[in-house]
C-alpha cells in the first residue's frame, strides 16, 4: 500500500476561541472555529469548521473537528478530524498533529472521498492561530479501491 495525496488543509482559528482548564492544570477542555482553504489534486475550495478538543492530563490534545468544505465547483462535503495534538520542541508553540480524516460527500464527482479514512499529519502554530494539515489516503499498488469501484452496489450481506 502506498500513500496518495488528498488534500493540504490551512485553518486559521478565529480569535474568539476558549481553550479552559476547569479541573486544574493538567486537563482541558477547548472551543474553537475558522475558516480555511483545501489544495489538492482532486479536492479545492474553501470551508468552515469547528473544533472542540479536550485536554489529556499528559498534556496532548484530541482534536475533534467538523466541518465542510465548498470546493471550487460549489459542491458541499463534509469533513471529520480526529487525533492527538502533541507539543514540539520548537522556539516558538507548535504542536504536532496527528489524525484520521473522513469525509462525506453527496455529490458524484466527491463520492470517492466516501470509501476512505484518510491519515493526516500536520502542525498546530498557537503563536498564529494556525493549523496545516496534509490529508492522504491509502492505495494498494497498482489498483484502486475495492469500495471505491463498487460505488452504488449492494453492501457484503444485503439482499
Amino acid at each position: 500500500m502506498r500513500l496518495e495525496p488528498v488534500c493540504r488543509r490551512e485553518m486559521h482559528y478565529d480569535p474568539n476561541a476558549a481553550w479552559l482548564r476547569p479541573f486544574g492544570k493538567k486537563e482541558g477542555a477547548g472551543f474553537g472555529y475558522g475558516e480555511g482553504t483545501v489544495k489538492g489534486p482532486r479536492l479545492r475550495g474553501k470551508g468552515v469548521w469547528a473544533n472542540h478538543p479536550r485536554r489529556r492530563e499528559d498534556g496532548v490534545w484530541c482534536p475533534d473537528c467538523h466541518g465542510f468544505t465548498t470546493t471550487d465547483d460549489a459542491v458541499k462535503i463534509l469533513f471529520t478530524i480526529q487525533g492527538y495534538s502533541i507539543d514540539e520542541s520548537t522556539p516558538t508553540v507548535r504542536r504536532a498533529l496527528e489524525a484520521a480524516i473522513w469525509f462525506h460527500a453527496q455529490d458524484e464527482r466527491y463520492r470517492w472521498l466516501n470509501y476512505h479514512m484518510c491519515i493526516g499529519e500536520g502542525e498546530i502554530d498557537e503563536d498564529h492561530r494556525g493549523v496545516v494539515v496534509q490529508c492522504q489516503r491509502g492505495r494498494e499498488q497498482g489498483r484502486g479501491c475495492f469500495a471505491e469501484d463498487r460505488v452504488g452496489e449492494a453492501a457484503v450481506g444485503v439482499v
